[in-house]
């Protein structure tokens, strides 16, 4: 079985009104005061939207944006799309319609009133329906019954089996993998199954219960992993060392020893901190560097120390692959965002001597702090989507884009059928 990507799909034997596309996109970005922070996600759908304008579609796009189940009704407001639908009007400089409802007769209307090659439309925040997070089918179907073509270009939502993700592609025969979604797939199969030697990983984040399948699978392919944050304190812990104030669960520590233990079999190098920057507390407006050894009973360590980081940056020169999921100190206060800032820079400066490959929101947003977006090799739109895809999961929005056993793989032919 394989995926069709976006410019197999014969857009030329599509007359004219069959060329409408339910075009799967991850707007979940943040958004404070009715304005969007952060537009990364917006703009790289940007190529998609562009390419199925100029092949004539109508396209009428869903999202998500956040938790909206978990809120009261009178709190939803605040998880409207409008706000991206404002700022993706002014990416793609034209008139875009925004649609209160996420079906229903009034999205029909917008759809058959759209012109082909012109009407983008967006729909309200699909979440605001128990039925998308469920996979409700029926719901899924009436998302899909005005529109011909399905194209997932959601790859930060692909590892959810939701109804815009899986259960719509059971009522759509014509359906694809967007550009974005092509390409985060192409990098992230290649980095992981033929990488580039050596190949080093970076990993930060607060618990090692969340990425324990990643450091596991990676000990297999890996010469070096530097893992950061709070849960590299968890491989000191494990060796014995004493963290200040710091307290772990024995679960965090029992799993880093597993660890240490896959990676000597293995002859895997793992490097934790052994200086920090350290304070009473996370919100500390200061802070003071002080190697691991010296820590005193009050000491919290919150960021990795300028000697950890010139350690750590001597070997990844020598990578010739680097993968980086994670900030590797409390990233949302500047006291200590420097290490995660420092690796930022160094990727910058060995682009493209090393295939780097970044993703998650904090990491993500560090790299845009920088600047630093398009001088990167690759920074995936991706977070638990790219995490699984290291674990070596499937990934329920790629599998359900897989042209099943019987399907006409003969497109043309079944185009002719089904629109003659």
């Amino acid at each position: 079985m394989r995926i069709l990507s976006l410019n197999e799909i014969p857009w030329g034997d599509l007359p004219a009104k069959n060329r409408r596309v339910f075009l799967r996109a991850d707007f979940n970005v943040p958004i404070r005061s009715g304005e969007v922070l952060d537009d990364f996600r917006i703009k790289q759908v940007i190529p998609t939207i562009e390419a199925l304008l100029q092949w004539g579609a109508v396209v009428v796009i869903g999202s998500h944006l956040g938790r909206p189940q978990k809120l009261g009704l009178e709190k939803r407001s605040s998880l409207s799309l409008m706000p991206v639908a404002e700022r993706l009007a002014q990416l793609l400089n034209r008139e875009l319609i925004f649609s209160e409802e996420s079906l229903g007769s009034g999205v029909r209307k917008l759809i058959q009133d759209a012109k082909p090659g012109e009407g983008v439309i967006l729909l309200e925040n699909l979440r605001f329906h128990e039925a998308e997070e469920a996979n409700g089918l029926s719901f899924a179907e009436k998302l899909f019954e005005n529109c011909d073509v399905y194209i997932n270009d959601a790859f930060g939502a692909s590892h959810r089996a939701h109804a815009s993700i899986e259960g719509i592609t059971r009522f759509a025969r014509l359906r694809a993998a967007g550009l974005l979604l092509a390409r985060e797939f192409q990098v992230l199969d290649q980095v992981l199954k033929l990488p580039k030697k050596p190949q080093m990983a970076v990993l930060g984040g607060a618990k090692i219960e969340d990425k324990i399948r990643v450091i596991e699978r990676l000990v297999e392919t890996c010469s070096d992993i530097f893992i950061g944050g709070r849960m590299g304190l968890s491989f000191l812990a494990a060796q014995g060392v004493f963290l200040g104030n710091t307290r772990l669960e024995a679960s965090a520590i029992q799993m880093a020893k597993r660890v240490l233990a896959e990676a000597k079999k293995n002859s895997v190098n793992i490097h934790y901190p052994r200086d920090a920057r350290v304070a009473e507390s996370m919100d500390s407006v200061s802070c003071q560097i002080k190697a691991i050894e010296n820590l005193g009973p009050n000491d919290g360590i919150f960021d990795l120390g300028p000697q950890t980081m010139e350690t750590w940056i001597s070997h990844l020169k020598k990578a010739k692959s680097i993968l980086w999921n994670g900030p590797l100190g409390v990233f949302e206060n500047p006291v200590f965002a420097q290490s995660t800032l420092d690796l930022v820079d160094f990727l910058v400066a060995e682009n493209p001597g090393i295939q780097s490959v970044v993703g998650g929101g904090e990491t993500v947003a560090a790299v845009a702090q920088r600047g630093a977006l398009n001088k990167i090799y690759h920074v995936s739109t991706g977070g638990g989507a790219m995490l699984e895809l290291m674990e070596g999961r499937e990934l329920p929005g790629l599998e359900a884009l897989k042209l099943r056993d019987r399907e006409v793989l003969d497109l043309k032919q079944f185009v002719s059928l089904k629109y003659k």
